[in-house]
């Protein structure tokens, strides 16, 4: 049997030909942890793992990952897989995703010519963190943006966030509250942060800028701390739902990030979408702290910046062109990919900073 645990990882399968000796097939069936009872509509992916410490994720090539689908009797099978060490995740709806408890993961070798119907990957019941996310001024907080993760260590520096697997960042309703499901047994940390306004160009100046802002939102760990060290653990167990996580964010001095964007021999861009992130070796996964579109002259402004590290970006957007016979038959359409941009650090303590020029490069076909 093939275990898995927390890893983050892009899965990749290397095909062979058709016919080929060295092919290997691998195959299973996903149940359920508890009972056994095989599960249907399972969704299985490959990881491939390599590297001479020990096992890690593969360089993958261009292209979605590998991924099958399981039947009515919880059996799956990947045909013309690569010899190589691998090991899975599995997905379902009301289940934890196999990578996703702690820690390392199990690992099969498959050597050419080799075929196996034996795997079997036991998911266990989700597990669900739920509450309500309250405003500075007591008022429930909606479309607030809430997410749980872990602690992890990596090396001898300090503790980092990690997104709880498959689990981005979750929307508050209307009442403020919130409910993260889906989640593998163990101890997490819940953010909150204010909802993301994406600029978006109607002509002119567009910025997230909103004037006369003297605070803002700062993303609020629970009980209700801005400091990531006082943030109380929440501990589910195997399918169990904790529920009347509640509490208040704080609010704190905004401030405000300017610059201009230009392309790779200087000159200004227009329309590019500029975005500033949290430091990610410092901040919190849980999404971009603002955006905005440049002007015609390359300038943008983003505000409601709380202090902090972050990481500002740009990008030319994607274009799309189509074209076809009458009704759409036969419609084809080409798309332009953004190109890589400059990645420039920036550092806000207690006042607007401005001045950075950031270097977008322009899109490919």
């Amino acid at each position: 049997m093939v275990g898995l645990t927390s890893v983050l990882a892009v899965a990749v399968v290397l095909a062979q030909a058709p016919g080929s000796t060295q092919a290997v097939r691998v195959g299973g069936r996903v149940v359920a942890a508890d009972s056994g009872a095989p599960l249907p509509d399972a969704r299985v992916t490959l990881v491939r793992f390599g590297g001479a410490r020990g096992p890690r994720p593969a360089v993958p090539p261009p292209g979605p990952p590998p991924q099958v689908i399981t039947d009515q009797d919880g059996r799956f099978v990947f045909e013309g897989v690569a010899p190589g060490t691998y090991t899975f995740d599995a997905q379902r709806s009301g289940y934890a995703p196999l990578l996703g408890a702690a820690g390392p993961p199990q690992t099969i070798q498959l050597a050419p010519g080799q075929s196996i119907d034996s795997v079997e990957l036991r998911l266990q019941k989700g597990s669900v963190i739920a509450g309500r996310v309250f405003g500075p001024s007591g008022e429930p907080l909606a479309d607030a943006r809430v997410v749980a993760m872990r602690r992890v260590q990596t090396g001898r520096g300090p503790s980092r966030f990690m997104t709880a697997a498959r689990q981005g960042p979750q929307q508050t309703n209307d009442l403020g509250e919130f409910r993260i499901a889906g989640l593998a047994a163990g101890e997490y940390v819940v953010a909150a942060s204010r909802g993301l306004q994406l600029a978006l160009p109607i002509g002119g100046v567009v910025s997230s800028t909103r004037q006369g802002a003297g605070t803002t939102i700062a993303t609020t760990y629970y009980p209700g701390t801005t400091d990531q060290n006082s943030a109380a653990p929440i501990a589910v167990g195997a399918g169990a739902e904790v529920g009347n996580i509640t509490f208040t964010v704080q609010s704190v001095p905004a401030h405000n990030v300017s610059g201009v964007v230009v392309d790779e021999n200087g000159a200004p861009l227009a329309g590019a979408m500029v975005t500033l992130m949290g430091d990610p070796r410092t901040g919190v996964p849980i999404g971009p702290a603002g955006s905005a579109r440049t002007a015609a002259d390359g300038s943008f402004s983003i505000g409601d910046v709380p202090a902090g590290s972050y990481r500002l970006n740009a990008s030319v957007p994607v274009v799309w062109s189509n074209s076809g016979s009458a009704g759409g038959i036969g419609s084809s359409s080409s798309v332009v990919r953004p190109g890589p941009s400059q990645q420039t650090e920036v550092v806000v303590t207690d006042a607007d900073v401005s001045g950075f020029q950031v270097v977008a490069y322009q899109p490919r076909r």
